[in-house]
């Protein structure tokens, strides 16, 4: 008689998660040689004037949004990475592009760089987007838009849009 635990656990499929959370961005992303995927996340000291907007899990393949930042990954037993889309509408008039096509392997990792005037962050790299590429042997490799997020162009006040999806909110 075979031990119905083990069976029930069997026929779960795994699933990785590495999350950024709502006051964090991410800087880097490390591939281990196993193929399992991890996302680095910090908190720059102008973060606090960024106003974002992250659904409750990741589901999107792309962030195809000049607008939008990689906020969680979820990779899947069969290795399929699915992306938390963090929307901004202001990352394209704050940022530049730094990378578009960062490729990084298993065994590899990027971390992005910050710029400094003393103490304080001017400008530091986030990851935009992650593609997913398949080679002929099956492995996956990952592509990353990196963008530069120039700090000393970001308002003090948050868009009206951010202020009416707090609760609560009276016009």
């Amino acid at each position: 008689m075979r031990d119905p635990l083990l069976l029930l656990l069997l026929t779960i499929p795994t699933v990785l998660s590495d999350y950024c959370g709502e006051h964090k961005v991410p800087f880097g992303m490390e591939v281990h040689k196993n193929g399992n995927v991890n996302i680095l996340c910090s908190r720059p000291n102008c973060h606090e004037k960024k106003y974002a907007e992250c659904p409750e899990r990741a589901t999107a393949t792309s962030c195809p949004s000049n607008s939008s930042w990689v906020g969680g990954v979820t990779q899947h037993a069969d290795g399929g990475l699915r992306l938390m889309c963090c929307e901004y509408d202001l990352l394209p008039i704050y940022s530049t592009v730094q990378y578009e096509k960062l490729t990084i392997r298993p065994g590899e990792y990027f971390e992005g760089d910050e710029q400094m005037d003393g103490d304080t962050v001017t400008a530091f790299d986030l990851i935009g987007n992650i593609d997913q590429v398949t080679d002929s042997n099956g492995n996956y490799s990952y592509n990353l838009l990196i963008y530069r997020y120039h700090c000393g162009n970001i308002p003090d006040t948050p868009p009206s849009w951010y202020m009416k999806k707090q609760w609560p909110y009276w016009e």
